[in-house]
Order: C-alpha cells, then structure tokens, then sequence
C-alpha cells in the first residue's frame, strides 16, 4: 500500500506541474510568437537584469557582461555569481527566488525572462552551479525549449531537463545563446540592440555594479568606460563621464546626476527590515556641454530602462531600484491609495509617488548647477512637464499633475532657463513665449511676435523648443500669439504710439505683417484695428478702405485742409505690400474737391490757390498760379506756396474768377493805402488782371489809388503827366486845391490800366492863374452878406516860392536864370530833391507869369536892406563881384524897380536918379544883345570891356577931381558892370564942361580959396591931370581953367602958411632928409600913430617885394621905394621914435651891429638889433655884389616880436 501512495502523489505532483508551468508560459509564450516593440527592445535588460542580480547582496562584486552578436546568433555572458539550484530551478520553469524582498535585486516577479523568447525560443544556457551540498561551483549546461503549444511545452520541457549537464571545472562565465529564426526574431534582436546601445550609458550610471560591458555586434565592438564622479558640493551633484568605443569612434557621455539615498520608515515598515530609499535623478550633458535627452530613452529607470513607459517624458531621467513596476516592468504603479488597507502599510502606489515627490528637491539642485555653470539648451529641463502623459494602466493623472507636475513646474520656473535673442538666460515670467499653435509659418510668426513685444521673447530656436515643453494653463506663463499681437496694435490705435513700442522700421515690419495675417488670419483684418491710414490711425478693413498709391501726397493734403476725409479712409502710402483691393486714381480726389468747392465764394478757394502745377507744361500758366496766390497770400495770409505737380489745369476753372473778384472786393473795402495793401501790391493786382483776368471790368472796382493814398475808380482818375510835386504841394498848401486826389498815384504802373485820361502841369495853368488873380483881402457884400474869395498876399508869396523851384530844363531860360538868382539871393541851394526840372513848351511859360511878380519882389526886398554892394555881399556871403553879377542879370532881365542899382561907389539907387557913363551915341548895337545869353554861372565882368571898347569912358581921376570940387559924378553914375540900363547917360565931354564950369565959379568966388578941397581939386587937375593930355584937347574941354591955371595955382593951391612951412622944412633938413621925408611921409605918421602895448604881441615886419620894401606893423602895410638902405630906415625910426614923445627913454645901442633901445613909461624895455642872418649884399644899383659896406645892405626881413626886433638881412 505505501508504494501505491508515493506513486500516487509523485504522478499526480508531476502531472499539476506541467499544467502550473504552462499556465505561468503559455500566454506570455503566445505574446512573443509576434513580440511588440517593447518586448523586443527589453529581451537583452532582462539578460542584463540576470548579470546584476547574480552578484545581489555582493557589495564587492562586479560584473562584467560581454554580448556577442553574428548574424542570427545572439550569445549574452557574464562573469557574475553562480547559480544556486534554485535560481538555475526557477530559471529553468519560470519563477523568481529569492527576488521579492531582496532590495537589492532588480527582478520581481521571475518573469522578465520570458521576454528574452522574443529572441528566441530555444536557448543554450552554460555556467556555472553551486550545488546545495556544495561550496565550490560546478560547470552546467542546458538547453530550454520553449517551442509550441501545451503539449509541445510539456515536451520541450522534459528535453531541457535531459540537455542538462554537468562539468566538474568551472566554465566562469555564464552565457546564453540565442538563434534568431522568424523575421521578428531578427527583429527583436536590432530593437533590442538598439535599446541596448541607447542606454547602456545609463544602465552604467544607474547600476554600479556593473564593471563593464563589450558589445560584439558582427564585427564592431562596442565597450563603455567608467569615468570617475565629481562630486559639487554646494549643488550635491555629481558629474561623471563615460567613453563609449564604438568601432574607431570615442564618444564622450557626461551626465549630471543627484541622488538620495537616505532610511525611510515607511519602506522599513513595509518590507519589515531597515530599508533606504534610493532615487538617483540625472541629465545629459553633449560636447558642447548643453542638455541632451535621447528620446528613445525612457525617463523610469528601475536600475535598468523599464522599457514601454516612455510615455512618462520627464525633465530628468529619475532612477530607482526601490519603483515598484507592473510584471513587464513597462510601467509604475501609481493608481489607487498610498496606504494598502489590509496591512496598513505603504502600497505600491505610495512607494512610487513617494520617488517621485523626493524627486523634487533633487530636480532643484540639478537646475542650480545648471544655471550656474552656464549650461545650454535648458529648456529641456521643462520636458515632460506640459502635459500629463496618456497613460492608462495603473495611473492616477489628478495626483500626478497635482503631487507631481505642478511642482516641478513651479521650481522651473523659478530658474533662468529660457535664452532670449541676446543670449542671455531669462525666467519664464520675464520673457512673452511664442504660442505657435495656430501657425504654419512658425518662424515668420515668430518675427512678428518677437518685434511687436521688443524682443522680449526668446530667441526663434529657444521659442520652438521651449513651446513644445510649456504647459498652457499657468498664469505665470504668458503665451503670445498672432492674435495678441494684432490685439496689442488695435489697443495701440495709431503708429505714433505703436512705433514708440516696436524697435523695428514700423513701416517695414507693417508691410511684412499685413500680407502675413492677410494670408494666414484674414478674418483679424476686420476684426481689429491693424490697417494704418493716411492720418497714422490703425483702421479695420472696411468696404470704404481703399488704397490711393498713385495720388500725390499735394492732392491728398489739398483734400484734407478742405474737410475732405481722404487720409482716414485711405490706407497709408508706406504700405506696399497690402492692399484692399480697391485703389483710388488722381481723378476720384479732383471730382471729390470740385464737389466740395461750388460755384459760391469760400475761403476754402484758397486752399487750392496754395497750390502751383509746377510740372505744367504750360508755363505762363504756372506763373499765373504764382501770382495768383501772391495777391491772396498778401491778403489772407496764407501759409505758404505749395506743390501742385500732379494737379490738372482744369481744376481752377471758374475758382480763379471768383477767388480774384473777391480779392478785388476785399482791397476795395481799405479805401486807402494802408496795412497790406502797398503800392506794390496793388501793381502786382494790375499786372494779375491785364495778363490772366482781361474779361474783369477793373473800373467796377475802387481800388486804384490816388497820390493821397486813397483807392478809386478809374472813373475819377487821370494819368498824371509828370506834374511835379512842387506843383501838386503848391496848390494844395497855398490854394487849397487838391490836385492828388483826382491824379493816379505815381507809383502805379499805368499801362496795366485801360483808360487814357491824363493831364499834366500845364492843364492846371488858368487854375493857378485864377487864384493868383484873386484879391487878397475879403469884401463884404452886403447883398449876399457874405465875404468873397480871396487869397492872401502871404499865400501866393509862398506859391511863388513854390513855383520858382519849378525850373525849365533849357539852361538858357530867363525862368532857370531866376531861380538861380533866387537861389542867391535867399541865401538856399536846393538839393535835387528840393526843386524839378520840367520839358515845357514855349507857351507855357505863362504857369510863372504872375508868381514871378513876387519873387521879384523878394529879391528887391533883399537888395534893399543893404545900402551898397559890400553890404549885400557880406549878406549873401558873396564875393562883391560875383553879387555884381548877380544885379547886372536881375536889373537887365527881371527887374530894375526900387533902390537896387549900384552907382558907381556901389551904393544902391533908383535907376531914374542914375546916369550911364559914356555917350550911347558910340554904341552899334542894342544894349541888351551884350545880355542875351548871360547866364550866373557864365557871366563874367570882363563882358563890360564891350562898351569901354565902343564909348568913351571917363577917366577916374577925372571924376575924382569933380568930387573935389563939390560935383560928385560916381554918385550919379551907375555901376559899370550893370551895363546901361538908365535912360540918362554922362559923357566925357559933358564932364569936362561941367568941372570947367564949376571951376570957373569957385575961381571966381574968393571965398572959396580956403577950401582944402577946391585946393586939392584945382591942384590935381592943373598940375598932374592937364600933364597926361594935349593942349588941343585942354583948349576944347577945359576953355576956361586951361587958360588961367597959373592964377589958379598961386591963387588957390599955395597959401601964405603953405609957404611958411616950406621954408622951415627947408631950414631943418639937407636935400636928401628932405627927400625921404616926402617920400616916406605917411608911413612915418601910421607908425607914430602906433603904440606899444604890454598886453600885445606887436611887430613890425619890413619886407622885400618886387621893387618896393613892404613895411609890417601889426597888420598895416605901406611901401619903401627899393633904393632905401637899412641905415636910412634905421635912422629914420630911431628919429621917429626919438622925437615922437611916446617912450621914456629912446638910445642908440653900441654893439657890432648896433641898436635901439626902447623903455616904455610902464618900464618895458624893447630893442631893436640889426642881424646877418643871409649875409646878402646888394649895392644901391642892385649889381654891386662884392660890396661889403653896411650902408649898402638891403632889407629883406625885419621883424619886430615882443620884446626883441631882429633884422634878417
């Protein structure tokens, strides 16, 4: 019986299982008949796994792991621990021992194997096995088969258990090999090869117990070196590099890491021995020392890859061998509580999200080292934190986003990881992240945005990598879009404001961002305010917005002064790549400013008079314009000329007509020269209307002036024909008749005026007339009761002396020689702007013929004040001759009325009591012929030799004679130089009759014989007068005194005290003495009449001249015949002042040259020296020069000064 029951349970134990393997295979082996992707990239982790799990609980261990691939064979060997029975046990029939709660083992559940069959399912196994009963380690091999459904398992089953062997040596090296036999097998194999070499670098990092790996992949050998750690304590991280050999390739892999390794009760609790939680967060690092993230990693490491939860992308790879994954290690648990309900202790869940939250704070040291050592591309460090992954296994997204996401994003953004364009790293919160969501041109969005917010955005590649890792729902985060921007610009309303905000060209940028949203956003165009108008206004699209490019900026400026709105519905010029599609030509802007300018006046008009067509072709036209807006400018002060180029001609038709009547109309309301209305400009109005407004009838108007500045009609106006002002000044001062106000004004360009009245000076000649011919004082008419005209004598004096200034050009006229007498006689010399000269007609000469009545009245007055020529001359400060000029022409041609005419002493007399000299029997010829051409300037005396020539003058000496006698014939005779203008006239004869006659008398009269004069008479006529004629001529003129000259003589001229003085004369000096006295004797009285005087400087200068000896004393001049030596003359004053009883004391000095000595009763003392001073000697005949005697020297200087007198010889 006991046979029957072992039998029983080892049968039945056998057969149970066979059926519990296939159930733990079979499923799974049917999987990997056609493996998924992440199957066939985690066959070699689960090998790896093995080869790190061999040496678990080995702290000194490390193991090597060789893989070696040749086409279909896969062999995978590493030098780790022996198997145990167990472990080659549960290997062999699909269970894990001893994993569970070993920490430090990676394998969980002895499935992960099973995933090698993707591969293959026939695997060589060789190594090593520690049996139970032993210590030392055995060779194996085995052979698993794997093939088939239930029964073919079970087959396959028994042929492993009958592949094993055994080997008494050790083989050191556990190897299993793999021959890829279907497409996926061979598949499976690249994928996992792949995955292999994509992170082994971080299976190296993770899992330091690995010591090496060397890959063989047909021929190329990869290997991985182990650099050592760097650890940065103030960011407790850790930086390592790894080389990978790759065929001839070294590639550098450097990882930045951090780790916790730290107790945990909540582990310890669970696991029910001290347990630590480990977590090791990492980042790559490239050459260029940026982050690197290989996206065919996965972000969960459980000590090597969990291949499938890819889907977790995380800023960081985040290791643990403490994550408790899902069976095919492709995922964490995470869903569900933290705390398992029936123990009370930590759940799976709780375990994983307890990694994961520590993660945090290792997240934050690896961003500070980042941050500070100046590592590239950190926006990766935001991957994975955009979204929660899709995953759907055993996951709770709410916790992950709350508990997991949101503070790692948190601390991101408290770091600068963004760069902007200027290579500078910025938070998040400081910079406008591009939102390219919407756009399909990615980079030109990005200009656009980045320009609009001033490059307050990173940089474009910055933008595209960053975006692709920010989440959407963090206020923190401020995302710009297209829309923001044109929504930015609508809220700037106008460019002014939007061009302070953009550091681009606004008009570039705006031609390059309208066809943008044109293209890609047209509905923004309407929607907002983005167009620029002409006014610099952001407009939206409308069905009035149009485009005007061919409109010249002067129409377009033309339309807005006149209230036109042509700039706000017009897109802005500067815009050129963008139109609405509707484009306004020139003709549209001419047709909308005719509308608005009608046929009725409007200051408007003078917007378009601004403007001059300077690209008319018509040039006069052009001018036109020019003086057009000149005219209106002056009045209604426009703001300037304008460019009008572009503009037709016909847009001013019927404008101009009105715009100039109303111009007309404006002037005519001044009613005089004033403010801005000149002269000039009025000129300027004439030229404007005779050349461009001919059909403007200019006499409607008041706006010619007149010479009073006044504006009137042509009508009322004449042409003044060189009136002179004189005149006009005249007539209006002394008459009161304003000639001005019917005269144009001089200044008026009249051959722009159409009429052809005038007048000139002579057409106002019976009107002057008129008034000259009025009575100068008022008479009362009873009658009437009322006083007549008249017109003071002070008035037409004054109008006189007006017109006299009013000179004929002809410098011959008697009228011109007037004025210039008038000039001179009033003492004036008119400047040219004080006096005129005018072409005048011969019949026109009356204009003076009543004025002139009392200019010479004028000159008679002047005349008259002075009693003789000297007088006058001193009074017109003239020289007497030139004043004897100026007589001679007045009495001859103007007037000889009153006491003007000089006599013969030049004292003035009436012409009736004045005598000619001479018979006018001997003239030929008529006196006034001598005159005709006499002008001031030309006349001269020497005229008057004519009538010497022709009559017989009387000689001088002769009339002297006559006055001695009492009959004074100059007085009656008129001057000489006056001509003959009396109607009496004195001959020669006829005076000679008259002296004999008077002689005659007086001789005959005793009583008469003590007159000096009649003495001195009869003396000068008898003794030198009748010596210079013949006695024929004596006989005939002189009857009577020639025949009786000698009684005369003794009768008359010698008396009896006469002779008595003679002889005394005689007594006291010899004949010489007696010769000088005479000669000499009235220079010897002037000196004796002199005197000195202290309180003068007196001299006495002796001179020699021509043939005489001038004699100086102080001023008086008297003449030395030229024989008279110095000694004579010395000895004559000695004499003369010896005897002439004025001085104290009178001596002679004894010195070389000898000398008087004077004292004066007031003790002054003067001397008188003779001194060489040229050492000349002339001889009494002038030509004994060799004569050294004194007594023969001659005068040439003496001079008497203060208290010397020294002789210069």
């Amino acid at each position: 019986m006991s046979n029957i029951g072992e039998n029983f349970f080892s049968k039945k134990r056998k057969n149970v299982f066979g059926k519990i393997y296939i159930a733990n295979v079979r499923n799974r082996l049917r999987e990997l008949v056609n493996p998924n992707d992440a199957d066939c990239k985690r066959w070699i982790w689960e090998l790896v796994q093995n080869a790190k799990d061999s040496i678990s609980g080995q702290p000194n261990r490390r193991v090597d792991i060789e893989i070696n691939v040749n086409s279909d064979i896969y062999i995978f060997k590493h030098n780790g621990s022996p198997f145990k029975e167990d472990t080659l046990f549960g290997l062999l029939y699909k269970f894990s021992e001893g994993k569970t709660n070993n920490y430090e083992s990676t394998g969980r559940f002895g499935t992960g194997f099973l995933t090698t069959h993707a591969l293959s399912k026939t695997v060589e196994i060789s190594g090593d096995l520690i049996p139970d009963d032993q210590t030392e380690p055995i060779g194996f091999s085995v052979t698993m088969y794997r093939e088939g459904e239930d029964k073919e398992l079970l087959e396959g089953l028994e042929k492993t258990e009958n592949s094993l062997r055994y080997f008494d040596k050790p083989l050191n090296w556990t190897t299993y090999t793999y021959k890829a036999v279907t497409e996926r097998n061979r598949e499976a194999g690249d994928l996992g090869i792949q995955n292999f070499k994509d992170n082994i670098d971080k299976v190296m990092l993770f899992c330091p117990e690995i010591n090496s790996i060397k890959l063989v992949d047909n021929d190329n050998t990869i290997t991985i070196e182990r650099g050592r750690d760097i650890y940065f304590h103030e960011y407790n991280c850790y930086k390592i590099n790894f080389i990978v050999n790759d065929g001839c390739k070294r590639i550098k892999k450097t990882f930045l890491y951090s780790k916790i390794d730290e107790y945990d009760e909540k582990l310890t609790e669970r696991f029910g021995t001290d347990r630590n939680i480990r977590i090791c967060c990492a980042m790559e690092l490239d050459e260029n020392n940026d982050i690197y993230i290989n996206n065919s990693s996965p972000s969960l490491f459980c000590s090597l890859p969990l291949v499938g939860s890819e889907v977790h992308e995380l800023p960081f790879i985040i290791n643990s061998p403490d994550f408790e994954p899902d069976s095919e290690r492709q995922s964490i648990f995470l869903a569900g509580t933290e705390t398992d309900e029936k123990t009370g202790k930590i759940s799976d869940p709780g375990i994983n999200r307890r990694i994961l939250t520590k993660s945090h704070e290792i997240y934050k040291n690896l961003l500070k080292f980042i941050c500070n050592n100046n590592i590239g591309k950190r926006y990766m460090a935001a991957r994975g934190l955009r979204c929660v992954p899709n995953v759907t296994r055993f996951f709770d997204r709410t916790w992950y986003k709350k508990s997991f996401i949101n503070p790692l994003r948190n601390i991101l953004l408290s770091f600068p990881i963004v760069r902007n364009n200027e290579n500078q790293y910025k938070i998040i919160s400081e910079l406008n992240i591009p939102d390219y969501s919407n756009e399909v041109n990615k980079e030109q969005a990005y200009l656009f945005i980045s320009q609009v917010y001033k490059n307050a955005v990173p940089s474009y590649e910055e933008s595209i990598n960053i975006e692709r890792y920010l989440w959407k729902d963090d206020d923190i985060i401020n995302f710009v879009d297209i829309k923001e921007c044109v929504e930015l610009i609508n809220d700037y309303r106008d460019i002014t404001t939007f061009e302070k905000n953009i550091n681009e060209d606004v008009w570039n940028w705006l031609n390059s961002f309208l066809p943008f949203i044109k293209s890609y956003h047209p509905e923004y165009l309407e929607d907002y305010a983005i167009i620029p108008n002409m006014n610099l206004e952001f407009v939206k699209l409308n069905k009035s917005l149009a485009t005007s490019l061919n409109v010249p900026e002067n129409i377009i400026e033309c339309l807005e002064s006149l209230n036109i709105e042509w700039k706000k519905i017009h897109i802005h010029k500067k815009i050129t790549r963008y139109s609405s599609g509707t484009d306004h030509k020139i003709s549209i802007a001419e047709s909308k400013i005719r509308d608005k300018l009608t046929t009725k006046w409007s200051e408007k008009m003078l917007t378009l008079i601004q403007y001059i067509p300077y690209d008319c072709i018509d040039e006069n036209f052009i001018q036109k314009r020019k003086t057009v807006y000149e005219l209106c400018s002056v009045m209604w002060n426009l703001s300037g000329m304008k460019n009008g180029s572009g503009f037709s001609k016909n847009l001013w038709n019927g404008i101009d007509e009105m715009v100039f009547d109303k111009l007309l109309l404006v002037i005519q309301e001044f009613k005089e020269i004033k403010d801005k209305i000149s002269i000039e400009f009025i000129n300027k109005v004439l030229v404007c209307f005779s050349n461009y407004f001919p059909n403007t009838i200019i006499s409607n108007y008041s706006i010619i002036p007149n010479q009073n500045q006044e504006l009137r009609s042509t009508k009322n106006l004449y042409k003044d024909i060189n009136i002179p002002e004189i005149f006009k000044d005249c007539l209006k001062n002394c008459f009161g008749e304003d000639i001005r106000k019917e005269l144009i004004n001089k200044e008026i360009n009249i051959n722009n005026i159409h009429t052809t009245e005038k007048k000139e000076i002579n057409d106002y000649k019976d009107i002057l007339n008129k008034y000259f011919s009025m009575a100068e004082n008022p008479t009362y008419n009873r009658y009437s009761r009322t006083f007549s005209d008249y017109i003071p004598l002070q008035s037409k004096i004054e109008a006189a002396k007006c017109l006299i200034r009013i000179v004929p050009s002809d410098s011959k006229s008697l009228q011109r020689k007037l004025f210039n007498l008038y000039q001179k006689f009033s003492k004036q010399t008119f400047s040219k702007n004080e006096y005129c000269e005018i072409d005048i007609k011969d019949y026109n000469y009356k204009l003076w013929d009543n004025s002139n009545k009392y200019i010479f009245d004028i000159i008679r007055e002047i005349i008259e004040k002075n009693k003789d020529v000297k007088s006058l001359a001193n009074d017109l400060r003239k020289s007497e001759k030139d004043t004897l000029k100026y007589l001679n022409i007045f009495i001859n041609k103007f007037s000889d009325k009153g006491r003007i005419v000089p006599n013969q002493y030049c004292q003035f007399c009436e012409i009736k009591k004045l005598m000619n000299e001479g018979d006018d029997s001997d003239l030929n010829s008529d006196n006034d012929t001598v005159f005709e051409n006499d002008t001031i300037s030309d006349y001269d005396t020497d005229s008057d030799d004519s009538y010497n020539k022709k009559i017989k003058i009387i000689p001088e000496e002769l009339k002297d004679i006559a006055k001695y006698l009492g009959y004074d014939i100059k007085s009656i005779l008129i001057h000489k130089d006056m001509g003959r203008p009396c109607q009496r006239s004195m001959s020669y004869e006829k005076l000679c009759e008259k002296i004999d006659k008077i002689m005659q008398e007086k001789h005959n009269d005793k009583s008469t014989y003590t007159d000096p004069d009649f003495k001195k008479g009869a003396y000068e006529l008898i003794e030198k007068y009748f010596k210079t004629k013949s006695e024929d001529e004596l006989t005939n003129s002189f009857k009577y005194t020639y025949s009786v000259k000698n009684n005369i003589m003794i009768d008359v001229v010698l008396d009896e005290e006469a002779r008595k003085t003679l002889v005394n004369i005689r007594n006291k000096y010899n004949d010489d003495e007696i010769k000088h006295l005479l000669n000499h004797s009235s220079e010897i009285k002037e000196f004796l009449k002199k005197s000195l005087s202290k309180n003068s400087t007196q001299s006495i200068v002796i001179g020699r001249s021509n043939n005489n000896i001038r004699i100086s004393y102080n001023g008086y001049y008297n003449s030395y015949n030229n024989n008279t030596t110095i000694d004579d003359i010395y000895n004559i004053i000695y004499k003369l002042l010896l005897n002439s009883n004025k001085f104290r004391d009178v001596s002679m000095k004894n010195s070389i040259y000898g000398g008087i000595k004077i004292v004066t009763f007031n003790g002054y003392e003067f001397i008188i020296e003779k001194f060489d001073y040229y050492n000349l000697l002339i001889n009494n005949n002038n030509n004994n020069n060799n004569n050294n005697n004194n007594n023969n020297r001659k005068i040439n200087i003496i001079l008497l000064n203060f208290r010397s007198i020294y002789f210069y010889l």
